[in-house]
């Protein structure tokens, strides 16, 4: 090995220990922390602590270079031993929690009952130690190895963001999916899959006109928040902060997808049930194996699928949201958004609780998938009774919009998908009090929709289509006559003619000057 070798060789192996946090979005009285820690290999020429965003967990010039692929092996910390600190915009730190305990893949949670002003505050999280021999025992023979470092300099690790709103606040909060939602993603081929592990924030495109959109939604609704949902890998986390910060769209929080926990419940629980003698005892040799199989089968399924998974965050998350705000609900046609949207509301107004709404989640084929464990149905029922207890039976959605794609089914298909999934009695087209899914095309259709219901204006939607304009999109570049098209044939409900008709004799006349 030449001397220029070890010391490329030697360069790369320092590490760094760091809390990725993102943001997280609560009210006065009830708010939450959360993150992973884990450590990041460094070059010598990273060490500059100075240098280091610990908000974002990225080194100085890293927002333009991270991807997916590099932070896939990220070393997780086992067990951290946390302290967190809510910081307001001066620095003052107004509040300390005791010591947080993190799980053995270093993810931590925290919640906090501590009273705070509406308002944008920053959380500080740092490390104390592991409580964890096997980690304890790591770190120890890092730091005994000749030439290296400290993992930590100091024990702040990392930072998130934390934005407050009012416990009387009756204002939006728009909740969107990134994949075919926000971004032009191809996820359902092998090539756009393992594409999208190798793409940097400014080689990840969002479909045309939706950065615009965000933009004028929190415009004119006075700064309402932003929250994102996916079901991408954990590790997604710092290029898609990267990128929604390249692209000009400010977001609350994001909630990504944790696969390697599913792949180990999914061990912990066959094996739990295969030598649990009672299970046999009960339910027979036969029963047991059903379950077992059930489990492995809807388990296996939910890597994939998202219905439980989102289900679960949105109920999760409206815990934390006041109970008079009102809810935007952006998803698209690829996958289960425009089923979970509904299921959403059926379970937040108890036309679906208790025993009935677990019975039927543990049953439910939706799409051919089997994707909802007992234990996920189990959650989801207790979360529902919690937000029943909090908010009372409201439903809190004021909107929905699904982007119809090509990759999924057409409207009428979705339709018949959603009732087929449906217990008898329960039609969300003509029932009081819930608000259907509105399929339509991407920004322009939901701008459209957004201004027939008062929440966007005219001028809005044409600043959208200005962004649209000279955009790559479905192999083409949109030029003015293929925009004018594509305004043309929106799918929109019916209410919206008179606007989508004056929308689009303005953008003609706009064209043609």
């Amino acid at each position: 090995m030449t001397e220029e070798t070890e010391r490329k060789i030697s360069k790369n192996t320092e590490k760094r220990r760091a809390a990725i946090c993102g943001g997280t979005l609560g009210r006065e009285n009830r708010y939450y922390i959360r993150g992973q820690v884990v450590d990041i290999s460094v070059s010598e020429e990273m060490m500059d602590p100075k240098k280091w965003d610990l908000l974002t967990g990225l080194f100085q010039g890293q927002e333009k270079e991270i991807t997916p692929f590099l932070d896939y092996g990220l070393e997780s910390v086992r067990k951290p031993i946390l302290l967190a600190e809510i910081v307001d915009q001066s620095g003052k730190v107004l509040h300390r929690s005791p010591e947080i305990r993190g799980d053995e893949s270093g993810f931590f949670f925290h919640e906090f009952t501590f009273p705070l002003a509406p308002g944008n505050y920053t959380f500080h999280i740092h490390f104390l130690k592991p409580d964890s021999y096997r980690q304890f025992g790591k770190d120890l023979a890092y730091l005994n190895t000749p030439g290296k470092h400290e993992l930590v300099s100091q024990s702040l690790i990392g930072m998130g963001a934390l934005r407050i709103l009012s416990e009387e606040y009756t204002g939006i909060v728009t909740t969107s999916d990134i994949d075919q939602t926000y971004l032009a993603t191809d996820i359902h081929s092998n090539k756009g899959k393992i594409s999208t592990l190798f793409e940097t924030p400014e080689q990840k495109l969002p479909l045309p006109g939706m950065p615009t959109l965000f933009k004028e939604l929190r415009e004119a609704t006075s700064d309402s928040p932003l929250c994102f949902i996916s079901a991408s890998p954990h590790f997604f986390r710092r290029t898609l902060l990267s990128t929604f910060r390249t692209q000009g769209v400010k977001t609350e929080s994001l909630h990504l997808k944790y696969l390697e926990g599913t792949l180990k419940g999914m061990v912990d629980k066959f094996w739990d049930t295969l030598s649990h003698p009672t299970r046999f005892l009960t339910e027979g040799l036969w029963g047991a194996v059903e379950r077992v199989r059930k489990f492995a089968g809807s388990s296996f399924q939910s890597l994939f699928d998202q219905l439980a998974y989102k289900l679960t965050i949105l109920l999760r998350d409206r815990i934390y949201l006041p109970t008079n705000s009102k809810e935007i609900l952006l998803g698209d046609n690829t996958e289960s958004d425009y089923l979970i949207f509904i299921l959403y509301q059926f379970i937040l107004t108890g036309a679906l609780q208790g025993k009935e709404l677990e019975d039927y989640l543990y049953k439910l084929n939706f799409l051919g998938r089997d994707a909802i464990t007992r234990d996920n149905a189990k959650l989801i029922r207790e979360l529902a009774e919690e937000n029943r207890r909090i908010h009372g039976d409201i439903n809190p959605v004021q909107l929905v919009l699904v982007n119809k794609t090509e990759l999924g089914p057409p409207s009428e298909e979705m339709k018949w998908n959603v009732r087929s999934a449906l217990p008898t009695g329960l039609d969300p087209w003509k029932m009081e009090g819930i608000e259907p899914y509105i399929p339509t095309d991407g920004a322009l259709g939901f701008a459209l929709v957004m201004v027939e219901r008062d929440i966007l204006d005219l001028s809005s939607v044409l600043k959208i289509s200005g962004d649209m304009a000279g955009q790559w999109f479905e192999g083409k570049v949109i030029e003015p006559n293929v925009l004018l098209e594509l305004a043309k044939k929106l799918e929109l409900p019916v209410e919206t003619d008179p606007i989508h008709k004056k929308f689009v004799k303005t953008l003609k006349e706009v064209l043609e000057a």
